[in-house]
């Protein structure tokens, strides 16, 4: 039987060398050329750094020692030294209060490298309100670089007057009006609530012990009693006072704690604390510090072999208190 010719089918190697060998080039298919994805553009620093000055020698050794801020930095903390409302803008590693050839050429090299330049505004939030300040002068306050914040005569008033004053401090272009704060944090307790929270921290201290132990026995043996504190303010809606417990053991190396928001009611809704530096904190006072019209925290946060003064903001929504920012913090060496 014959085959017709069309039926016979070679294999493609076979064509391929036919064709070499008959000098006919190769079709190749066309590849396109490779997607080179084209850089990010990014967006100019909203504050820039400052241009570098010439510094003196003495000033220009002590800056070896100066750690500010990243460039950029918008978030602060604030608080009141010796009647003065300081700015902290980062640390400083050497002893700058030794004599006055020191402490001027310290002020020379802030002032020649600070991230946070004299002149910037600076909008302070604090349980009054809020409105503008301005960085007028370099100071040191136990091993912070600070800068010294002037404002109006009213803001320089409660400085003198509030010894233990915390405010956020966010760096701002331009000058905007002042701001009142109408939220009540005053008026005390009625015996009711007061009774509320106390059976709110029993139950909040069961709920973080049933949770797992730290897996070192010494830490296991080392949890203290629950410790708990609370302030007032206007957390949105109905709530007015937040509850802070927590576990603790050995040097805040294992710590376990929860914020709960109660209403007018008495019911609670828990709030998870995000700040992973620190691993306690204990409320020191509320206000609006981010300026979104809900109150927020200021804490006194530690960890093992430190602390400092963290400001956490209330997202509600998330159930979460985030940091804001954190000040004048302090180290065991």
């Amino acid at each position: 039987m014959r085959i017709p010719r069309q039926a016979v089918a070679l294999p493609s190697f076979v064509l391929a060398v036919a064709v070499f060998a008959a000098g006919v080039p190769l079709r190749t298919q066309a590849q396109s050329p490779p997607v080179v994805a084209a850089p990010p553009v990014l967006a100019p620093p909203r504050f820039p750094p400052p241009k570098p000055a010439t510094l003196s020698p003495l000033a220009d050794t002590i800056t070896n020692f100066l750690v500010f801020a990243p460039v950029g930095t918008e978030w602060f903390t604030a608080v009141v030294r010796n009647k003065k409302l300081l700015l902290d803008v980062g640390r400083v590693d050497t002893e700058v209060r030794r004599d006055s050839a020191r402490a001027g050429a310290y002020r020379e090299a802030v002032e020649g490298r600070s991230t946070v330049p004299l002149g910037s505004i600076i909008r302070v939030r604090g349980p009054w309100g809020a409105e503008d300040a301005t960085a007028s002068a370099v100071e040191v306050w136990n091993g912070r670089i600070a800068l010294r914040l002037t404002g109006t005569p009213a803001l320089d008033s409660l400085v003198r007057a509030s010894p233990t004053l915390v405010v956020s401090a966010q760096r701002v272009a331009a000058a905007s009006p002042a701001l009142a704060d109408s939220c009540d944090r005053g008026a005390p307790l009625a015996p009711e609530m007061a009774a509320r929270l106390l059976v709110i921290r029993d139950s909040v201290e069961k709920a973080l012990r049933a949770g797992a132990p730290p897996a070192d026995h010494r830490l296991r043996r080392a949890i203290s009693a629950a410790k708990s504190t609370q302030v007032q303010g206007c957390f949105g809606g109905a709530r007015r006072v937040a509850l802070m417990v927590s576990l603790r053991a050995g040097d805040n190396e294992w710590t376990r704690e929860r914020i709960v928001l109660v209403d007018t009611l008495g019911r609670p809704a828990s709030v998870r604390v995000n700040d992973f530096r620190f691993r306690s904190h204990d409320l020191l006072a509320a206000f609006d510090a981010d300026g979104d019209g809900i109150d927020d925290f200021v804490t006194r946060a530690t960890t093992k072999g430190a602390g400092g003064t963290s400001i956490l903001t209330l997202d509600f929504k998330a159930r979460r208190a985030n940091r804001l920012s954190t000040g004048f913090v302090w180290e065991e060496m």
